[in-house]
């Protein structure tokens, strides 16, 4: 019997966002794959409804991690507890022994460190302090980093990952942005998520009614299943360009239902609050449905299902119309072609070419509804050829991927988890 490796992570939730919580879980079962027991100690933005979550789980728990916590309470009263944790209110006391107990701190904030999101840059350095505090190692996983040309988060970027034990760019051009800063603690590592383990799909249907229906729905479909899966951050950007993603998501459903397809609208970020857009795509698909034909043959796929059988089902699909980016991601780690629309300098390129799938790719400010159709017409064309390449490139992605555990282990200088009582 051997003792946990007691792991911190910051900056992803298990609810929410599907992608953050697909990170945690991909890491989960990456140790599980390398047999190395673990605990996970989730310093999460929803610590009430991550809870929750966490309950079915014995080997994770969740501790009070939104910026406010950190910046108002395990900052300060870490401070205080180096003077005496007599100091420290009892509401503070359990995270921050919790972290004082970890062997490693994890950062996994998805987008970090980039020029296109300088409102984040004060989050991306506090999410570390923590760490950084106690003295604990600090590890950045599956990030997408940079660019890093604005004076304000090149200098941020710089203070914060040049004291990681180590940083693992999402894909070779954040690697390569971090290299830039004069950092050499950082290597190009897959997305975490590529690891999570995928149920069965007669399992999901049988566990999930919505599922059920939705299989009866693909049974009864006259044509092949696509799935499209908006993103409300990419909706905000097209406003700012005074381009419509609303109406171009509503020519899309009606270009595939006139085209014989059977279109599925997915959610992939999911929370029960429809006034709130942040992790939440509820809203943008509750204003398609307003705006679609009366006479389109379509499936909303509206309900709050854990990452791993969401995936499941997105495996189900022909193709997939991704804004998302963890959509995508679990598109390609189901051997599904994605035709992608989304945001960012590189961060969903840099995962594509991985794929071969970069020509299928289309920023926010190139959205347009009169070439969907020849984008989508090519894709399909090509479909066979994508599939087969998508398939052999998934083996090698996410081989290192599975790997993740003894990189993190290498960067802590830990040769193997000790035995109880060592």
């Amino acid at each position: 019997m051997t003792k946990p490796l007691r792991l911190a992570t910051f900056a992803v939730p298990l609810s929410g966002n599907k992608g953050s919580a697909s990170m945690l879980l991909g890491l989960r079962d990456a140790f599980h794959k390398q047999e190395v027991p673990c605990e996970l100690r989730v310093f999460s933005y929803y610590p009430e409804r991550d809870a929750k979550i966490a309950d079915q789980f014995d080997d994770v728990s969740v501790h009070p991690g939104h910026p406010k916590h950190i910046a108002f309470g395990l900052v300060p009263w870490i401070i205080m507890s180096k003077i005496s944790m007599s100091l420290v209110p009892k509401k503070w006391r359990e995270p921050i022994q919790a972290l004082k107990e970890c062997d490693a701190v994890l950062a996994i904030g998805g987008t970090t460190f980039a020029d296109s999101m300088q409102f984040k840059v004060p989050w991306n350095v506090l999410a570390a302090l923590p760490g950084y505090m106690l003295g604990k190692p600090t590890v950045f996983l599956s990030q997408t980093m940079g660019p890093t040309r604005k004076w304000f988060n090149r200098f941020c970027a710089r203070w914060t990952l040049k004291r990681a034990a180590a940083i693992h760019g999402r894909g070779r051009e954040s690697a390569d942005w971090v290299q830039k800063l004069g950092l050499t603690n950082c290597v190009y590592k897959p997305d975490l998520s590529f690891p999570m383990i995928v149920p069965d799909y007669d399992e999901v249907c049988n566990q999930y009614p919505i599922a059920a229906k939705l299989n009866e729905k693909i049974q009864a479909a006259s044509g092949p299943v696509v799935g499209v899966a908006p993103n409300s951050i990419v909706y905000e950007k097209c406003n700012k360009q005074g381009k419509s993603y609303i109406d171009f998501l509503v020519q899309t459903i009606t270009t595939l239902a006139k085209k014989n397809y059977y279109p599925v609208l997915i959610p992939h970020s999911y929370r029960e609050d429809v006034s709130k857009l942040h992790n939440n795509d509820r809203a943008l698909c509750n204003e398609v449905m307003k705006r679609l034909p009366a006479d389109i043959d379509y499936f909303y796929l509206d309900a709050d299902l854990p990452s791993q059988e969401l995936r499941s089902i997105i495996g189900q699909l022909h193709v997939l119309v991704a804004s998302r980016f963890h959509s995508m991601v679990s598109a390609l780690s189901m051997n599904v072609p994605p035709l992608t629309y989304g945001w960012g300098d590189h961060k969903y390129l840099e995962v594509l070419v991985e794929f071969g799938m970069q020509d299928y790719y289309v920023p926010y400010y190139e959205i347009d509804s009169s070439t969907f159709e020849g984008r989508f017409d090519d894709l399909i064309a090509n479909r066979d050829a994508l599939v087969a390449n998508i398939r052999k490139s998934r083996e090698e992605v996410c081989g290192t991927a599975d790997q993740v555990p003894q990189d993190i282990m290498a960067a802590l200088g830990i040769q193997e988890v000790a035995a109880v009582g060592a």
